[in-house]
């Protein structure tokens, strides 16, 4: 089940998650000098980033989905381990907030 929600809403996640890394990465001064380092690194042809490392951006909304997909996960484990169990605590979560 978290793969199937993995699949169908990675993309536009990482689309919404993007700007707000951006902008703290840029308020930290971390984006310009990964990015410039990063940058020269390609250049030397010495190392090949993958696309997701080249820009620090775009390596910390991956990581931040890896973690939301974990806890997803985590969650779906304790659901099938303890379905009845699961799912009255969840409710219980879910409810209690509304009052």
């Amino acid at each position: 089940m978290t793969q199937f929600f993995q699949e169908k809403t990675q993309t536009a996640l990482a689309q919404k998650f993007l700007p707000i890394v951006s902008g703290v990465t840029s308020r930290t001064g971390l984006a310009q000098q990964y990015n410039s380092l990063a940058e020269q690194v390609q250049q030397t042809g010495l190392v090949k980033l993958p696309a997701d490392q080249q820009r620090v951006e775009s390596h910390v909304t991956r990581k931040a989905l890896d973690g939301l997909y974990y806890m997803i996960g985590e969650e779906e484990k304790k659901l099938r381990q303890n379905p009845l169990g699961a799912g009255s605590d969840v409710l219980r979560r879910v409810f209690g907030a509304l009052k």
